[in-house]
């Protein structure tokens, strides 16, 4: 049955990938290794064989045209003593003396069923260079890891979360030898810490949630926590947590309580009650995670094995993703590749879908244009020659704002410098030396004469120098005039009188003629 909300008669069909394993993923963050998914066997869960054991693999996600759909391996498997109930991928840390040559993968970071945080060089796993795999493995955390995410700005630091409300800090500048914190007092009430998540705009804001329904910012500056928020109305046990990739102070939860299967927007400038509520899983939810390249999409996974596609700005399903047979308990968007996915079901299976089709809504694909489709750059012309443009920031620099700039766009660089002589003396007051400059240089006399007029005006008795330019002294034609005698003006001269018509006359002088009587009727017979 199509859940309310859903626009489209069927379900979307963008499988791309698939591999046979129970685990939980984590995709590549680096562009040059961004088609690269690891895969770390979850825990509570086992195959046909019964197999208790756990590996660590990176697989090659290829687009090509014709390639297998069964996804590669790249590399070898890294056996680990412990499963994994979160894995993260962090970029390349920065020690003090530059990049680590040999991280040039990055890390991958598991949380363990034993409270252990294990650290592994991809680059390893992926026979990209020789050595051991497994960096270090801490046991710091007195329960299982839960929350797991690393800083998009600083990739040397990682947060992770277990069980009584125990949030660590881990600074992998040194990675064989991690130096671990805490971000402040634990919270109370004691929880289980289900998720944790860096705020993708500022650098030291902290997320953390957990089993009591409690969210936590915590502010690694001031090492304490700033401000925690629960719904009253319904306290269950929240999953997952994500915040909202272009706004900084908006997050949303998920509860994976059956009976309550909603997804809670909150924005922290008012943290009383949830601005938003969305509704549509028949269970609980388990997954949760929002598109790094289009706010506008968010994906959630749960109990009720169905993968959806929220627009969560109007609370409505874009689309949804073939249902499986068991649950889905973990979806990702590829922080690098826009429009790619992954899901991870009980049913033993990882499978990588691809939202580019976005379809016209009857066919089930999404119904709006995704934000890596939309223009990533503009430009528009002004007058007086500029140019104003923007454009989106590089994607492997988090936290930096569009841009928009002006500038000036020279076609006739003589001519835009006369304009602007003339503007600096227009502006500074100065339209009179402008014009003297300009009697100076120039070289045609007809063109000076012009600007000794433009000149003239602008003195203080414009109209008396002006009349003495063009040769009429005011003195001397009021002396002229004063000096002319009576009879040279002519007054007394009889004017000539305007000549008549004679035609008119001689109608003018015709006697009228008489009025003729009116005929009398004739007498009847």
């Amino acid at each position: 049955v199509t859940p309310p909300g859903i626009r489209g008669t069927e379900q979307c069909r963008m499988l791309l990938k698939t591999a046979k394993r129970s685990a939980t993923v984590a995709w590549s963050p680096l562009n040059n290794h961004r088609g690269l998914l690891a895969c770390g066997t979850v825990a509570n869960a086992i195959d046909d064989s019964f197999e208790t054991t756990a590996d660590l693999e990176v697989f090659t996600v290829d687009f090509a045209a014709g390639s297998p759909n069964q996804m590669t391996t790249k590399g070898g498997v890294v056996k680990s003593q412990e499963r994994f109930h979160q894995l993260a991928w962090g970029g390349v840390p920065v020690a003090a003396s530059g990049a680590v040559p040999t991280l040039s993968h990055g890390i991958l970071a598991g949380g363990m069923v034993d409270g252990s945080i294990g650290l592994w060089n991809p680059a390893i796993i992926t026979k990209e260079v020789e050595g051991e795999a497994l960096l270090s493995s801490a046991k710091k955390h007195k329960g299982p890891v839960r929350g797991l995410d690393f800083n998009i700005f600083k990739p040397n630091l990682l947060a992770s979360g277990a069980t009584e409300s125990e949030i660590l800090i881990w600074d992998l500048t040194a990675p064989n030898t991690p130096n671990v914190y805490t971000p402040g007092q634990a919270t109370h009430p004691v929880m289980d810490i289900t998720c944790v998540a860096w705020n993708p705009k500022v650098e030291h804001i902290l997320a953390s949630t957990g089993s009591s329904g409690t969210s936590v910012v915590w502010d690694l500056r001031q090492k304490r926590p700033v401000i925690s928020f629960t719904d009253s109305a319904t306290k269950t046990s929240r999953s997952a947590l994500a915040w909202n990739p272009e706004i900084a102070t908006q997050v949303i939860v998920a509860s994976d309580d059956d009976t309550t299967p909603i997804l809670q927007m909150w924005d922290l400038r008012n943290a009383h009650a949830p601005a938003k509520t969305l509704q549509g899983h028949t269970r609980g939810i388990l997954g949760l995670s929002w598109c790094p390249n289009d706010s506008s999409m968010l994906l959630t996974c749960g109990k009720d094995s169905r993968t959806l596609c929220w627009n969560p700005n109007d609370s409505s399903i874009m689309c949804e993703l073939p249902a499986s047979a068991n649950w889905n308990f973990d979806v990702r968007w590829s922080p690098k590749l826009p429009a790619i996915l992954s899901t991870s079901s009980f049913d033993g299976t990882v499978q990588v879908y691809s939202l580019t089709d976005t379809g016209n809504g009857q066919s089930g694909g999404a119904v709006q244009a995704p934000g890596w489709l939309k223009r990533p750059a503009g430009a528009a012309f002004g007058f007086g020659g500029q140019l104003a443009t923007f454009a989106k920031p590089p994607a492997d620099q988090p936290g930096v704002r569009p841009t928009v700039k002006v500038h000036k766009i020279v076609t006739e660089p003589d001519f835009l410098a006369k304009a602007d002589e003339l503007d600096t003396a227009v502006t500074a007051g100065a339209l009179k030396g402008f014009c003297e400059s300009k009697i100076e240089t120039c070289g045609d006399a007809d063109a000076a004469e012009e600007w000794r007029f433009m000149h003239i005006l602008f003195e203080s008795d414009a109209r008396r120098r002006l009349m003495n330019h063009v040769g009429f002294n005011a003195d001397t034609i009021s002396e002229e005039v004063l000096a002319l005698k009576l009879e040279d003006l002519k007054l007394d001269q009889a004017q000539p009188s305007p000549k008549k018509d004679k035609k008119k006359d001689k109608k003018a002088d015709k006697p009228p003629e008489p009025e003729k009587a009116p005929e009398e009727a004739p007498a009847p017979p």
